[in-house]
């Protein structure tokens, strides 16, 4: 029945129904044809929001909702363009160390590429970029948002793993690194395949200018992860902290925010947070029921009797999580599935910290990939782009992240290398 469960969810996903009452729906089935009291359903759901870490979510995401909404982006553009415009190909190598500053401040991947998507495909197109190529490297690149921290997915994993949530944030530094570098590199090969052009020559004066205008916006990111990591703050407590500077620098200092500003992005927080919690609400039950009928022992048993060796089961582990990361949104993934496979990594002696990494490192592949592609669909609806105008270019930069995957993923030290 369990399984029947299971499809039952999968098909409610690809009818189009929103992921967080499919899997209510899926839960409800579950505990009705089991016999169980359904009133045990909205207390599980209660039970699994009702926790205080989860607050970091709203909060990071109001934290780059405000950041986004002031002139820090046009900032952080202006450092991205003195440090790595003069190389060949330059605004691509901008696109993408911007979204690995813009990464320290939202945490999502979709917000990223939808804020990142308005500025760069029009401005690569006009210094002839193909317009599909722009729109490749703009949503690929979107996904250091949930690998560099804060991230919002690792908060999830945290949560459902116990894991400390400041570890994971150390953990994502460096493949996040490793991820933006490769997103570079594959710029740099299509920058001399096509010819694209120089954005800007190298100017220290140019640079130091640029940076003393974005050290504000820039270490209000490092303060707020510095601080969780420094243990100085909780992840809730780094979150608010984020909040209330970015109100200061866009609201005070700058006078970007007005009241009525703060309202929409408020809103705009409430609206994305409740999607996050409804899918949390939902896995809660669904999640209860597996845990109970013992599916997570059970897939944990069955790959690991296909083999012993430990490359092949890992292997294995990454093209579940690949497949999985095609079909379901990001915090359902992590909710429902990172307990059935957490006792299989465990048995292997991964560490929980480089398994999270791993987890996210396969999610925002799926970001990118048909038919759900969640950062993909973004920038093409944006953009006005089909997807399949914009994949020859996007498969070259997913084999990027999927190399990169397999280097985390056999290299522990690039995740763990802090402890």
């Amino acid at each position: 029945m369990a399984w029947g469960v299971l499809l039952l969810l999968i098909g409610l996903i690809a009818l189009g129904m929103p992921i967080g009452f499919a899997l209510m729906i899926a839960a409800a089935s579950a505990m009705a044809l089991s016999g169980i009291d359904l009133i045990m359903a909205p207390i599980q759901m209660f039970s699994g929001v009702n926790r205080v870490i989860l607050l970091a979510i709203p909060l990071f995401i109001m934290m780059g909702e405000l950041m986004g909404a002031t002139s820090i982006s046009d900032r952080i553009i202006g450092l991205a363009r003195a440090l790595v415009g003069w190389l060949r190909g330059g605004l691509s190598h901008v696109n993408v160390v911007t979204s690995m500053f813009m990464a320290e401040m939202s945490g999502s991947a979709v917000a990223d590429a939808a804020v990142m998507s308005k500025v760069f495909v029009p401005s690569m197109e006009k210094q002839g970029y193909p317009r599909s190529f722009a729109a490749a490297v703009t949503a690929t690149s979107a996904t250091l948002g949930i690998i560099i921290p804060p991230s919002i997915p690792m908060v999830l994993y945290g949560v459902t793993t116990n894991t400390s949530i400041k570890d994971l944030f150390i953990a994502g530094i460096v493949p996040g690194l490793l991820l933006g570098g490769a997103f570079m590199v594959t710029s740099y090969i299509f920058a001399l395949r096509e010819n694209h052009p120089v954005d800007e020559g190298f100017e220290p004066g140019r640079l130091g200018h640029s940076f003393r205008r974005a050290l504000i916006p820039l270490l209000i990111p490092v303060v707020v992860v510095g601080g969780l990591i420094g243990g100085l703050v909780t992840p809730t407590e780094a979150a608010a902290v984020g909040v209330v500077a970015a109100l200061v620098f866009g609201w005070a200092l700058q006078r970007d925010l007005g009241l009525k500003r703060v309202y929409e992005l408020a809103s705009t927080t409430v609206r994305q947070t409740s999607v996050v919690m409804m899918i949390i609400a939902g896995s809660a039950v669904l999640g209860q029921f597996l845990a109970n009928e013992q599916i997570p022992q059970q897939i944990a048993a069955g790959l690991g009797e296909i083999t012993d060796d430990f490359i092949l089961r890992m292997l294995l582990i990454n093209l579940f999580l690949l497949a999985l990361g095609m079909f379901l949104h990001a915090s359902a993934a992590i909710i429902v599935v990172v307990p059935m496979l957490l006792p299989l990594s465990r048995e292997m002696g991964i560490d929980p910290i480089h398994f999270g990494v791993i987890v996210c490192l396969n999610l925002g592949i799926g970001q990118q990939t048909p038919p759900v592609a969640s950062v993909l669909l973004t920038v093409c609806s944006t953009t006005g782009l089909r997807i399949e105008e914009v994949m020859p270019y996007c498969k070259w930069f997913i084999l990027a992240m999927f190399v990169t995957l397999m280097i985390v993923s056999f290299t522990p030290a690039t995740a763990v290398w802090f402890k």
